[in-house]
């Protein structure tokens, strides 16, 4: 996952949420060697920082990276972006300014293309967002600031309709079961199903939310 550029761990934060694109990894290598997928993590440059006796003891970003997964799918463009929290609850600004223009830039052109940010709860929870719901709730929450009003908008993609909640952040309850990623199976973590059902025109798709 892409870190900002001012942003500096120490060794003992520096694998939080890797476990998360492991698993994502493992299914990535699972869709390429059966020739379904060809995944590709863009890596980010780090520089290493050193202490007074030469020691590394962290590292901050040298370049930003554009999103954490681009590739195929079936033939289809895909760009991913991975998020991982271990709250209950994740702001929709975790997705940077540079990754966002990003995947506006992505999905610009009408070829087909997908783009996604894939969201894991503490590992337990899994999901796939499709790029222009997740925006939608980014912008919601921006209008809010600017007006002080709550700013909700209903958003229809896909065959999904989705109320975003007008807050600067979204638990795992308020996003669409048929998001949710059901872990298991060969690929352990089949990130890239939603787009199957996406193709294949899957009904999944009423906001159950209470009060929608």
């Amino acid at each position: 996952m892409a870190w900002d550029d001012n942003y500096v761990k120490d060794f003992s934060k520096a694998n939080r949420g890797r476990e998360f694109e492991d698993f994502i990894n493992f299914a990535n290598s699972k869709y390429q060697a059966e020739g379904v997928a060809c995944m590709h993590k863009v890596p980010t440059e780090f520089i290493p920082l050193r202490g007074p006796h030469g020691n590394v003891n962290g590292c901050k970003v040298n370049q930003k990276s554009c999103v954490d997964y681009l590739g195929r799918f079936r033939g289809i463009p895909v760009a991913v972006e991975a998020k991982h929290t271990r709250a209950k609850r994740i702001d929709f600004s975790a997705v940077q300014a540079h990754q966002a223009a990003y995947l506006d830039d992505w999905m610009q052109t009408d070829s087909g293309q997908m783009a996604f940010v894939c969201v894991s709860f503490n590992l337990n929870r899994f999901f796939m967002v499709p790029w222009g719901f997740w925006k939608a709730g980014m912008e919601c929450w921006e209008l809010h600031r600017q007006t002080g009003e709550k700013e909700t908008v209903t958003v229809e993609q896909y065959g999904w309709t989705w109320k975003t909640p007008g807050t600067a952040s979204v638990s795992a309850d308020d996003l669409l079961p048929a998001w949710e990623i059901m872990t298991g199976g060969r690929y352990g973590l089949p990130y890239l199903q939603i787009i199957e059902k996406i193709a294949g025109g899957n009904k999944e798709n009423e906001d159950t939310r209470p009060g929608y």
